[in-house]
């Protein structure tokens, strides 16, 4: 990849092999085993359109065409607005 990170300037990627969460409204496909090229520095991915579209069409195929997913998880979710966990108004992350 010759070119800069878009988030951190960095100039120096890697090879990786990633996690990817698609989501289109309120469905979503996570997919493990994603090849894609990372920054050193900061940590964020690039992935090319050919995997992508790949993606994508997984995607329609499960929600949309009834296709069977390998596996189904159960993901907790909740509004930011209703969490109680004792932080301080203003506070920023914990500690």
């Amino acid at each position: 990849m010759n070119q800069l990170c878009h988030f951190c300037g960095n100039k120096n990627f890697k090879e990786a092999v990633v996690q990817y969460v698609y989501r289109r409204g309120e469905q979503f496909l996570i997919v493990n085993g994603v090849p894609c090229e990372q920054c050193e520095y900061c940590g964020e991915q690039y992935f090319s359109g050919e995997i992508l579209i790949r993606i994508e069409d997984e995607f329609n195929q499960i929600h949309q065409q009834g296709k069977k997913a390998e596996k189904l998880v159960m993901v907790p979710m909740e509004q930011f607005a209703d969490l109680r966990n004792g932080m301080q108004a203003g506070s920023v992350g914990r500690g």
